[in-house]
């Protein structure tokens, strides 16, 4: 019996090298993002909303696909296409900032962007400084 656990030990041991080569030549979908962080600076509360592009390209192997874009308030919408990207193929994401829904002060927000992409989550951020301006 110990004969019989020992060769299955050996067995599954063996196989994980072999593994690993197989799916690192079956690389999959990769998203790259141009920059993962947009700087708004100093924003006016009452003022227009405001508007900032992630530019992306699919360095892997099959096509890539955003399943959601989830924010970390009701300040961000996301827009972004939902066709698959081509390997190669680049393709953004539209954030809009909504600055009357926000309080006054600094502000620091992140879009978790999930996709079929080999590392599955990407987190991309937004910050600056919502103020109250004064109106002449």
């Amino acid at each position: 019996m110990k004969f019989i656990l020992a060769l299955l030990l050996y067995m599954l041991i063996s196989m994980a090298p072999t593994q690993a080569i197989a799916q690192s030549n079956n690389e999959g979908a990769r998203i790259q993002f141009e920059q993962q962080e947009y700087d708004f600076g100093v924003i006016d509360r009452k003022g227009k909303d405001r508007e900032c592009v992630f530019r992306f390209k699919n360095c892997g192997s099959e096509p890539l696909v955003i399943l959601s874009a989830q924010t970390s308030c009701s300040c961000l919408k996301v827009e972004f296409s939902r066709k698959p990207i081509a390997v190669g193929a680049t393709s953004e994401l539209r954030l809009k900032l909504e600055s009357r829904k926000m309080d006054k002060g600094i502000f620091h927000r992140v879009v978790q962007i999930v996709s079929n992409s080999t590392k599955g989550t990407e987190i991309l951020t937004i910050k600056g400084r919502c103020e109250e301006q004064e109106t002449k």
